[in-house]
C-alpha cells in the first residue's frame, strides 16, 4: 500500500478508534443519551472543520496561480462575479484519472480541483461545464447539508448503543439499529439529489448542457480505461519499480477521486462496451427502462450516469438545442411489467431471513407469545423459498445469440436471466491485468459482454482463475449461461469450452515449452471444458435448510 493508501487508511482507523473508545467511556461513566448526542454532533462538527485541511495534505493538489489554465481560471472567476460568489481557491492534481470536486466549509473558503486528466480530454466547453458543476456545489451549500445529513445516521447509532444493554429498551435499540442503516441510504439519496442539482446549475450558467453530457461520458468511460491500464502496467513482469509503484497510486488515486469527484466509478464498466454515441446509448438504455436500475443505484453516492443524460436532455430540448447523446423514445418511461413478481421472489428469502436474526436478537427477550412450530416453519419456508428464488434466476434452455442483441434485451435483471450459448474470443480478464480475476471479457463480431464466474465453494473463483483464465485468453472459446444486467451487462458461465494448446511428446518439459534435450516440444491441442456448479450447490443447501425445518418441526409436534 502506498503513501495515500496508508495516510487514508490510518485516518479512518483513528476516527473509529477515538468515536468507539469515546462512547464506551462515555458509557461506562453511565453518562445520559443526550451527552451520546452531544458527542456525536461534537465528532461531525470537528470532522468539518477539519476535512479541508486534511484533503489538501492527503491529495497532491497544485494551486499556483498557473497550474489551472487561463481559460478555465478567466470562465470561474466570471461566474462567481455574475452570480455574486467568492472566487474559489482552484487546484490541479496530476493524475491521469479524469474528475472533479470540490471541498470546503462555506462559500468564503471553498476549493475547486480537477485532475490533469480531466483537462486532456474535455474540451474547453466540457472542462467549463464540469466547473461550473462544481461551483454549483458550492453555491448550494452542500458541504454544510451533506454533513448535516450525515450526522441523522450518527445520532440514531447512539440511540443504538445507549439502549441496547437495557432489557426494557431492547425493540428500542433494534429499531435504532435498523434506522440508522435506513439513514445511510437516505443519505446517499440526499448525495444524489444534490448531484443532480450541481448538474441543474451547470445547465443553467453555461446554456450548455450537452458540453456536460459529454464531460460525463468521457470521465465515466476514461476512469474505467485508467483503472485498467493501471492494472494491466501493476501485473506486467517486465515492468520496472518504479512503473508498478506510479499504477499503484494511480489506483489508489483514482478510488478515492470516484468517492469524491463528479463521476463515480460503479457503473463505468458498461460504458467500456461501447465505442461511439450510438452503442453508448444502446448500452445505457438499459439504466432508464429496467427498474431494477433503481434498485442498484440505492447503493451509489452519484446518479447512474443514463438518469444523469436523461436530466441533461431535457435542459438542452428546453434551450432549443439538440442533446449529444439522444435516448431513444422507448427508453423514456420505466416498464414496471413483471417487476413486482420479480421483487417478492428476490426479497423473500432475505426478509425471512431477517426475521429470523432479529427473533434471535430481540424477540426471545421480549414477551412474545409465538405458537411453538412459528419457527421451524418459517426455517421451511426460508429454505422454500430460497429454492424458489434459484430456480427463477436460473432456467431456460440455451439459445444461440450475438452480444448485441443481448445488449438490445431491456428486459433482463438479475432476477429474469435469458439462457444463452455465444461464441468468440476472449480478449482478456474481467479485471485487466489482476491475474486473481477469474472473469472475462469476450468479443463477437457484434460487440463485447462480460463473462462471470460464479462459484459457491470457497475459493472456487480463485482457483478456477488459476488454472483456467490465462489458457483461454486470446482462444475462441462456446460459452452457455444466463445472460444478466446489473450496473454492468454479463453471462453467468455454466460451461465454456475451447481449444487450447497442449504440450505433448516424450520426456519433461520444461516451463519454456521444450524438452530437457533443448529440441522444440511438439504443439498440440486439446478441448477444455470448464463448468460452474454454483446453482446447484445453492439448491442443495436450500434443500437443507428445508430438511432442518421439518425435522424441527418434527421434534417440536
Amino acid at each position: 500500500m502506498g503513501f495515500l493508501g496508508r495516510t487514508l487508511a490510518v485516518l479512518l482507523v483513528l476516527y473509529g478508534l477515538v468515536f468507539v473508545v469515546a462512547d464506551l467511556a462515555l458509557l461506562h461513566a453511565d453518562a445520559p443519551l443526550w451527552v451520546g448526542f452531544a458527542f456525536a454532533v461534537a465528532f461531525i462538527g470537528l470532522q468539518y472543520v477539519a476535512a479541508p485541511w486534511l484533503i489538501e495534505r492527503v491529495f497532491s493538489i497544485d494551486f499556483s496561480a498557473d497550474a489551472m489554465p487561463a481559460a478555465q481560471r478567466e470562465f470561474i472567476e466570471s461566474l462567481c462575479k455574475q452570480r455574486g460568489i467568492p472566487v474559489p481557491r482552484m487546484g490541479v492534481i496530476y493524475s491521469g484519472t479524469p474528475n472533479a470536486f470540490a471541498f470546503g466549509r462555506l462559500r468564503r473558503d471553498a476549493r475547486i480541483v480537477v485532475t490533469e486528466g480531466l483537462l486532456k480530454i474535455c474540451s474547453e466547453e466540457e472542462a467549463n461545464a464540469v466547473l461550473a458543476h462544481e461551483l454549483g456545489h458550492i453555491a448550494h451549500y452542500d458541504f454544510a447539508v451533506m454533513t448535516l445529513g450525515a450526522l441523522a445516521p450518527l445520532l440514531l447509532y447512539q440511540v443504538y448503543v445507549w439502549t441496547r444493554s437495557v432489557s426494557n429498551l431492547r425493540i428500542v435499540s433494534y429499531a435504532a439499529y435498523v434506522s440508522y442503516w435506513v439513514g445511510q441510504f437516505l443519505v446517499m439519496f440526499l448525495s444524489r439529489t444534490r448531484e443532480y442539482g450541481a448538474d441543474h446549475f451547470s445547465a443553467e450558467v453555461t446554456r450548455t448542457p450537452s458540453a456536460l453530457s459529454s464531460a460525463l461520458m468521457k470521465i465515466a468511460y476514461g476512469m474505467v480505461k485508467e483503472r485498467s491500464e493501471a492494472l494491466e502496467a501493476k501485473a506486467d513482469k517486465g515492468a520496472s519499480k518504479d512503473t508498478k509503484k506510479d499504477a499503484e497510486r494511480s489506483l489508489q488515486l483514482g478510488t478515492q477521486l470516484g468517492l469524491m469527484g463528479i463521476s463515480a466509478a460503479s457503473g463505468g464498466e458498461a460504458l467500456m462496451l461501447a465505442t461511439n454515441a450510438d452503442e453508448a446509448a444502446r448500452v445505457m438504455r438499459w439504466d432508464l427502462v429496467n427498474p431494477w436500475a433503481k434498485v442498484y443505484e440505492l447503493n451509489s453516492t452519484h446518479p447512474l450516469t443514463a438518469l444523469r443524460l436523461k436530466a441533461l436532455n431535457k435542459e438542452a430540448v428546453k434551450l432549443g438545442q439538440e442533446p449529444a447523446y439522444p435516448l431513444p423514445e422507448d427508453a423514456r418511461k420505466v416498464n414496471w411489467v413483471g417487476f413486482p413478481i420479480e421483487f417478492v421472489v428476490w426479497a423473500l428469502p432475505y426478509a425471512l431471513g431477517f426475521l429470523l436474526l432479529s427473533y434471535a436478537w430481540v424477540g426471545r427477550k421480549l414477551p412474545l407469545d409465538l405458537p411453538e412450530k412459528t419457527l421451524p416453519l418459517m426455517v421451511i419456508a426460508l429454505g422454500a423459498t430460497w429454492a424458489v428464488r434459484i430456480a427463477y434466476r436460473y432456467h431456460g434452455s440455451f439459445k444461440a445469440a450475438k452480444v448485441q442483441d443481448l445488449l438490445e434485451d431491456v428486459t433482463v435483471s438479475q432476477m429474469r436471466p435469458r439462457a444463452v450459448q455465444i461464441e468468440g474470443e476472449v480478449i482478456g480478464n474481467g479485471v485487466p491485468g489482476a491475474f486473481w480475476s477469474p472473469d472475462l471479457v469476450l468479443q463477437d463480431d457484434s460487440g463485447m459482454m462480460y463473462l462471470l464466474y460464479r462459484s459457491s465453494v470457497p475459493l472456487g473463483r480463485l482457483f478456477f482463475a488459476m488454472t483456467s483464465v490465462n489458457r483461454l485468453i486470446g482462444n475462441r472459446v462456446t460459452v452457455q449461461g444466463w445472460y444478466r444486467r446489473g450496473l454492468k451487462p454479463y453471462v453467468e458461465m455454466a460451461r465454456v469450452e475451447a481449444k487450447v494448446v497442449k504440450n505433448s511428446g516424450s520426456g519433461m518439459i520444461t516451463l519454456f515449452g521444450k524438452r530437457e534435450d533443448g529440441s522444440e516440444a511438439p504443439v498440440e491441442y486439446e478441448t477444455l471444458v470448464e463448468r460452474s456448479y454454483s446453482r446447484w450447490i445453492q439448491t442443495a443447501a436450500a434443500g437443507a435448510c428445508v430438511a432442518g425445518g421439518v425435522i424441527w418441526l418434527l421434534n417440536v409436534v
